[in-house]
């Protein structure tokens, strides 16, 4: 049996061994939290018989009453539910890594919800007592408004991507901030002469498939992990929701808490697709005991935090984005 601890109390047990380690990046802020008061089992287990009814891909319920996810072929089967402690998974021993690693994840985000942590996808940073959350969907630029953050004051604090809050205090979900090369080329100082012009090259070649032989063969450079040691925790006081619009005038504009919420959840929902398909095929198999509504759960969290918050909307050009601009109307933005 192979055993590997992801968080406190958190740990995962198959008969073969899987890769974890890609996993455990995800959530390396958090490793040493005491996040969990029960300890949560994910156990994974090979299928030993082999299942000859076809499905096509995606997630069914399976003809055994229990959660069926089938990926190019090869299938994964979560016997029990996905609210319980521990968590039953039988897979064929060749299901596609990346896809498993995706599912654990989804479950761990559930369980940090049901022990009433919020997770937010989202960025921000905390400097001299002002500390900003802000959220969006994908492409507005997150990551370089933090990025403008750290040049402006070298000693703030920040997260990308994902976090985590309860009581108002914040938690990164990992430790370092993942970078494209548009990212890199326009903040040259961060790097290195070669990493500046392999991310060059990258940003010229238009082809996927081109783009990565040509990062394995360490010519270009799509992305970049990095280690910054301003990523730490802290209070918030203020939650934006970033929109942006052809032609837009930037304003900060005062909405309603129920808006502002549901525009919070929606995001969460884009971004965790699966997880909400695993819920809400979980709640439809009878004999899964124990159902809950991790939406409601979700939304009377974010409705909890903006009592004690203040928010608004950010509208932005979509066209014309000058990033330390934006940084300093969300610094002063009271």
């Amino acid at each position: 049996m192979f055993k590997t601890s992801i968080l406190k109390k958190l740990i995962i047990i198959s008969d073969f061994s899987i890769s974890l380690s890609e996993l455990k990046k995800r959530y390396s802020f958090l490793k040493s939290k005491n996040l969990f008061k029960n300890k949560i089992v994910f156990s994974i287990n090979a299928n030993k018989k082999k299942i000859n009814y076809k499905y096509k891909e995606g997630i069914f319920k399976n003809r055994n009453n229990s959660i069926l996810l089938c990926i190019r072929g090869k299938k994964l089967i979560i016997k029990n539910s996905i609210f319980e402690y521990k968590i039953k998974i039988f897979i064929d021993k060749d299901f596609p890594q990346l896809d498993l690693l995706n599912i654990i994840d989804d479950l761990i985000i559930i369980k940090l919800i049901q022990s009433e942590f919020l997770p937010i996808h989202s960025s921000g940073f905390s400097i001299k007592k002002k500390s900003k959350l802000f959220a969006s969907f994908g492409g507005i630029g997150k990551t370089r408004i933090i990025l403008e953050a750290i040049k402006f004051y070298n000693k703030c604090k920040i997260f990308d991507e994902w976090c985590l809050i309860k009581n108002n205090t914040l938690l990164p979900f990992k430790q370092e901030v993942l970078l494209m090369d548009y990212d890199i080329l326009s903040n040259k100082n961060f790097f290195n002469r070669l990493d500046f012009y392999r991310a060059k090259i990258s940003s010229l070649t238009p082809f996927k498939k081109i783009n990565e032989i040509l990062r394995i063969l360490r010519v270009s450079l799509p992305y970049k992990y990095m280690i910054f040691k301003n990523i730490n925790s802290f209070n918030i006081k203020q939650i934006l929701f970033i929109t942006q619009k052809k032609k837009a005038k930037t304003k900060f504009i005062a909405v309603k808490k129920s808006f502002f919420a549901r525009q919070i959840l929606e995001n969460f929902k884009h971004e965790k697709k699966q997880l909400f398909k695993l819920v809400l095929l979980n709640n439809s198999i009878d004999r899964f005991n124990k159902k809950i509504s991790l939406i409601k759960i979700y939304n009377n969290l974010l409705i909890r935090l903006l009592k004690k918050c203040k928010f608004r909307n950010f509208i932005i050009d979509k066209n014309k984005k000058n990033f330390k601009t934006l940084f300093l109307k969300i610094l002063q933005n009271d």
